[in-house]
């Protein structure tokens, strides 16, 4: 028993005779007869009996057309989810992400693209970008969302930004009434500041402040973006944060200003090495890129151009 025996046996029982088989299969009306005759000779069974020029499928046809089409509707559920996963409907995507991102604006990214792939499944794990990169690099997951820089062992990169840290306050502060805000103003102003965990960042706050003889009021740190802005919503000063949280933090009625002060915010999505992006994994970053193009001005860079300086 061959699948072309199979093939043939199956067209007969749909078409309900050899020619139209044949034309289903577009072959010959003899090579389909042929290939039914092996088939019963196979089975040890006659498959069809012809009465007033019209086949009949036997009692044991009925039963192996059952079996038959069992085996069909698996390979057509099989073809489907090929062409589910070329046309990106279906699949798996586990994402690893700095929780500047992860608690900001990634959860409406996700909301966005799964109502796109409907069939799609999707891991968001928020961690640090020292954990991303190593989950990425031990091919845990799929693709990372890093603060950069980060170490480059184990990864690759695909796309990597810069853009510019803003500052927050409350709506009830007196710099919700400017368009931007001066590092000069900030001289004994209750700030939260950044931790050292998150050396960059930190280090040029910390330069900025220098650079104009500034010393703000710090009266309390902390290493996420996030927890920055709800310590600033409960009135414990202003601070510096990345657009994306500045960015929901005024939709839940606070402020954003721009700093006049050169507060980069790097980023990237990385992937493993020697390992090719995935094509869904490709399509979520075109969509973060659509749906937070509105938010802020990003420039593409390579991981060379981060000014560490």
């Amino acid at each position: 028993m061959n699948a072309k025996q199979i093939s043939a046996f199956r067209a007969v029982m749909i078409s309900g005779s050899m020619v139209g088989a044949a034309k289903m299969l577009y072959i010959s009306q003899p090579a389909v007869t042929r290939l039914i005759k092996d088939l019963e000779e196979t089975c040890g069974f006659a498959l069809f009996e012809r009465r007033s020029s019209r086949l009949f499928p036997t009692p044991e046809a009925e039963a192996l057309y059952l079996e038959v089409k069992r085996h069909f509707m698996g390979l057509d559920q099989l073809s489907q989810s090929v062409d589910q996963i070329k046309t990106l409907r279906t699949g798996r995507l586990r994402i690893a992400a700095m929780p500047a991102l992860a608690y900001s604006i990634l959860p409406r990214v996700v909301s966005g693209f799964l109502r796109q792939h409907e069939e799609v499944s999707l891991t968001l794990n928020p961690c640090t970008s020292i954990e991303a990169a190593k989950l990425i690099g031990s091919q845990q997951f799929d693709l990372g969302i890093v603060m950069l820089p980060v170490d480059t062992r184990e990864i690759s990169f695909y796309r990597c930004y810069r853009t510019a840290c803003k500052l927050i306050c409350r709506n009830d502060h007196r710099f919700s009434a400017q368009s931007s805000v001066d590092a000069t103003e900030l001289n004994n102003e209750p700030f939260v500041t950044i931790g050292e965990q998150n050396p960059l960042t930190r280090y040029r706050i910390d330069a900025a402040f220098q650079a104009n003889n500034i010393k703000p009021n710090q009266l309390v740190e902390t290493p996420m973006f996030n927890t920055a802005q709800a310590l600033v919503s409960e009135g414990l000063g202003v601070s510096i944060v990345d657009p994306y949280t500045a960015h929901m933090f005024t939709e839940q009625g606070g402020i954003s200003r721009d700093f006049n002060a050169d507060i980069p915010f790097y980023f990237g999505f990385i992937y493993p090495i020697n390992k090719q992006i995935s094509t869904l994994a490709e399509e979520f970053i075109n969509s973060f890129e659509i749906q937070t193009a509105n938010i802020t001005s990003t420039e593409q860079i390579s991981p060379e151009d981060i000014d560490l300086k």
